[in-house]
C-alpha cells in the first residue's frame, strides 16, 4: 500500500518528503513537520496508534487506513479534539467500497424484521495481519446498527440466535473480496465487492490527504464523499 500511495501522490503532483519503514523513521518525519502537510499511515495494528498520536501531538494532520487497532481509536480521537488536530480514519479508502457500505446499510434496513438471515464473508491475501478485515467489521457493525435483531458479531460460525457470523479466509495475493448474503427459505440476496488491485485504496487515501489540511476534527470517508456532492 505504501508504494501504491506514493505512486498515486506523485501522479497527482505531490512531493513525498519522508517515508517511514520502521518506528525510528517516524522521528525523522517529526523533524520535517514544517514542510510536511499531512502524513498517510498504512502501517501495522501494533504501531499505528503510536504513530498517529506522535503526528497529532506534533500538529501534523494524519490520514490512517491501518485496521486492527480500533481499541486505541478513542484515545486518538480524544487527543485530536484536545489539540485541535486533524485526523481522518477509514477502514477502507476505496470509493467503490464506500458505496458498497451504503448499499449494505440500506439492505440491512429493508430486511429488518423479515425472514432473512445475513452472513458475511471476506477473502484477503496471506500477508494481511488482522482478521476479520476492518472492512468486514464495518459491514457487520452497520448491519447490527440497522437491524435490531442482531446484537453482536463473531468471527467464524456462531450458534447464537442474535449473533452475526463473519467468516475470513487468507489465501494467495488477492487484494480483497467481501460478500454479504441474506438468505431465506425462498431465496437469497447477495452483494459483493471485489478489488482487482490496490489502486482504488491508494487513490482514496491521497484524496483524503488532499482534503484534510485546514480542517479540524475527526473525519471519515462519508465526510469526504458528502463534500464532493
Amino acid at each position: 500500500m505504501g508504494h501504491e500511495i506514493e505512486k498515486a501522490a506523485i501522479g497527482r503532483g505531490h512531493r513525498i518528503v519522508a517515508v517511514a519503514d520502521n518506528v525510528n523513521d517516524w522521528e525523522n518525519i517529526l523533524l520535517t513537520s514544517e514542510t510536511c502537510d499531512v502524513v498517510i499511515d498504512f502501517s501495522t495494528p501494533d504501531s499505528s496508534s503510536l504513530i498517529v498520536r506522535k503526528c497529532l501531538n506534533a500538529g501534523i494532520p494524519v490520514v490512517s487506513g491501518t485496521t486492527g487497532w480500533l481499541n486505541g481509536l478513542a484515545e486518538v480521537e480524544d487527543i485530536c479534539k484536545s489539540k485541535g488536530g486533524s485526523f481522518f480514519y477509514a477502514p477502507n479508502f476505496s470509493i467503490g467500497v464506500n458505496i458498497f457500505f451504503e448499499i449494505n446499510r440500506q439492505l440491512a434496513r429493508l430486511l429488518s424484521g423479515r425472514s432473512y438471515t445475513p452472513g458475511l464473508s471476506e477473502i484477503h491475501h496471506i500477508h494481511k495481519l488482522d482478521s476479520p478485515s476492518g472492512t468486514a467489521i464495518a459491514l457487520a457493525n452497520d448491519i447490527i446498527a440497522a437491524n435490531p435483531f442482531y446484537k453482536e458479531w463473531k468471527s467464524g460460525k456462531s450458534t447464537g440466535e442474535n449473533v452475526l457470523s463473519v467468516f475470513s479466509e487468507r489465501t494467495g495475493e488477492v487484494p480483497g473480496t467481501h460478500f454479504v448474503v441474506w438468505e431465506s427459505d425462498a431465496d437469497a440476496i447477495e452483494i459483493r465487492h471485489t478489488a482487482f488491485n490496490r489502486k482504488g485504496f491508494a487513490s482514496g487515501a491521497v484524496l483524503a490527504a488532499e482534503w484534510l489540511p485546514g480542517r479540524t476534527g475527526v473525519f471519515g470517508m462519508a465526510d469526504l464523499l458528502d463534500s464532493e456532492q
